[in-house]
């Protein structure tokens, strides 16, 4: 990144569907790294053909947050998308901020399983003028391969994919063809299958994996 004085996200997933609510925890970065006092993030909701359907902009953060994501404070949505955070700070430090956080998943009520952010896909000014959402790259030719080590003597695995170029993806998932355009998400469910291969022109395409046992996951 050739830009300072920005916050970069990663796409977190957030799911309201079929019994789940999501968690989501991060850090005061700019305090805990510049000890630079009453920060504030914003964090923006999107549905998983990348409509904005909610903002939220928290002021005086804590060094540690969380909040709960679920039908009720998507106003009633049960479905699934992404979310980004942006750190925000009148003050100019000439340098760039990843904030990874933890997202967890609650799945009919029992215990969350946790995961931290894998891929930057957006970026935003301190102040607001400058954001760039769909930054990862892609190949014009070479498709890449993503392997996934999944484990085995699970009842179904389930994966969620999000597009992080500005062009639509074809995505080839154990030979299933998918088409996502940009910052479009997508949940599919592969069974029992014990391997993951991911196919695609796009550089870096990491999925979130969810296995279930029983009720758990």
């Amino acid at each position: 990144l050739s830009k300072k004085n920005i916050s970069t996200s990663d796409a977190f997933f957030w799911r309201t569907d079929n019994g789940y609510f999501t968690i989501f925890k991060f850090s005061d970065l700019l305090y805990l790294y510049l000890n630079e006092n009453f920060t504030e993030v914003e964090i923006l909701f999107y549905d998983k053909f990348n409509n904005l359907i909610k903002k939220k902009d928290i002021q005086k953060i804590d060094l540690s947050n969380k909040f709960i994501i679920d039908k009720k404070f998507l106003d009633g949505v049960e479905d699934y998308g992404v979310f980004y955070i942006f750190h925000k700070t009148k003050k100019e430090i000439n340098s760039v901020i990843r904030n990874s956080c933890y997202t967890g998943y609650s799945f009919n009520k029992c215990l969350p399983s946790f995961v931290h952010g894998n891929l930057i896909t957006s970026t935003k000014s301190f102040d607001g003028k400058f954001q760039d959402f769909g930054i990862i790259g892609s190949s014009f030719f070479k498709e890449n391969i993503y392997k996934v080590q999944n484990f085995y003597n699970f009842d179904k695995t389930e994966l969620a994919i999000m597009n992080p170029t500005k062009s639509d993806l074809e995505i080839n998932i154990n030979d299933k063809k998918i088409m996502l355009k940009s910052c479009c998400s997508k949940i599919l469910d592969l069974g029992r299958d014990e391997t993951i291969s991911i196919k695609s022109k796009c550089y870096l395409l990491r999925p979130i994996i969810f296995n279930y046992n029983d009720n758990y996951l």
